[in-house]
């Protein structure tokens, strides 16, 4: 019994707030933007993403629910992106809650998330993780996910610039 529930439209509109605030958050941690019009600016990436909210296509949204705890433990974005060369979900989000991590929830998802790209056709599985989330890497590669770009950034310190 898969447990990857449809997320509803009420559940959507909370969670995508929070998801918003998340992500300006994890930009900032890594050093990728500036605090100042974080928010807006992750608001800004997601209204792209997701012109139509929920319903907008190739997005399938889930809520993680386990029988024995009967609560939500996370939530997923998943994407199918398809090009003339391949076929891919990508993970755009997939969130455990704090008090239900280390619980194995996540493994069980990335598993779930396997069969529901067989089930599409998929040949890939993508995502993106933050450098500073090494937890989240240490799963992945347990996972058998494998690098397969790296971003690299050089702050130039103003104060030192002729």
């Amino acid at each position: 019994m898969s447990f990857l529930v449809s997320m509803s439209k009420p559940f959507f509109s909370s969670y995508i707030e929070e998801l918003i605030v998340q992500y300006a958050r994890e930009n900032v941690a890594s050093g990728r933007w500036q605090k100042a019009g974080s928010l807006t600016r992750a608001r800004r990436e997601t209204e792209r993403l997701l012109p139509r909210g929920i319903e907008t296509d190739n997005n399938h949204f889930f809520e993680m629910k386990v029988p024995e705890v009967n609560e939500t433990v996370g939530m997923i974005w998943l994407s199918l992106e398809n090009s003339s060369t391949t076929s891919t979900v990508f993970i755009y989000d997939l969130e455990i809650k704090a008090e239900h991590r280390r619980k194995g929830y996540a493994k069980l998802a990335l598993k779930e998330i396997e069969d529901f790209a067989a089930t599409h056709n998929i040949v890939n599985i993508g995502l993106h993780v933050f450098s500073h989330n090494n937890a989240a890497q240490n799963l992945y590669a347990e996972m058998g996910y494998e690098t397969v770009s790296v971003n690299m950034v050089k702050r130039i310190d103003q104060a030192t610039m002729p």
